[in-house]
């Protein structure tokens, strides 16, 4: 299923995907992806999904993780 697709089956109409890689520690990818939940509850996005957290290679301090999230513009209704 393409992205476009993706949009259209969670939202009713054809939408793109914002594709987020987010690089940090454990405890900052935690906190953003509680972030990310908030602003779904407040109606501002919808998290397709959020990965789990992938080790860098060469580091123990930073991991990555990954989500497909669409930004609602104003007006939209749920």
């Amino acid at each position: 299923m393409d992205k476009t697709a993706i949009g259209a089956a969670t939202r009713g109409t054809e939408q793109e995907i914002c594709k987020v890689r987010v690089q940090s520690t454990p405890e900052e990818i935690s906190h953003f992806h509680e972030l990310l939940d908030r602003c779904e509850e407040l109606g501002l996005c919808n998290v397709i999904n959020f990965s789990e957290m992938f080790a860098n290679k060469g580091t123990s301090k930073y991991y990555r993780a990954y989500s497909d999230v669409i930004i609602r513009t104003e007006g939209e209704n749920e």
